[in-house]
């Protein structure tokens, strides 16, 4: 009888300790370094850009580094060309970038990335 009781109080706490579904990324922008840390002037126009754009439903920030490296997932509104998206993205991006290593990804397999030093 006593197990019988606590059963509903072992699936509630279950149910309570289970972590919230990934974000599905249909464009990501990875922030990279150096070891100097990432280049801050285009994360801030590229988040200035993600705010204004309604084509993006939502956008998370994915810290994975100790130097400010990030990914910025975005989620693309429901019925918007999420390869248009890409382009428009892409496009914000330098094709040679000695401060940082900068990155996207996108539909179908579609990546770039900046040409660092050499």
């Amino acid at each position: 009888m006593r197990l019988a009781a606590l059963l509903p109080l072992i699936v509630l706490a279950a149910c309570a300790a289970a972590p919230a579904p990934a974000a599905r990324c249909d464009v990501t922008i990875k922030f990279g370094s150096y070891g100097m840390g990432i280049d801050r002037p285009l994360a801030e126009k590229v988040a200035a850009v993600v705010k204004a754009d309604r084509d993006v439903a939502r956008w998370e920030r994915k810290p994975w580094g100790r130097e400010g490296e990030y990914d910025l997932c975005l989620t693309a509104s429901p019925g918007r060309d999420v390869k248009r998206m890409y382009e428009r993205y892409r496009q914000l991006l330098p094709a040679r970038n000695l401060k940082a290593p900068t990155s996207i990804e996108g539909p179908e397999g579609r990546r770039f990335e900046t040409i660092g030093p050499m």
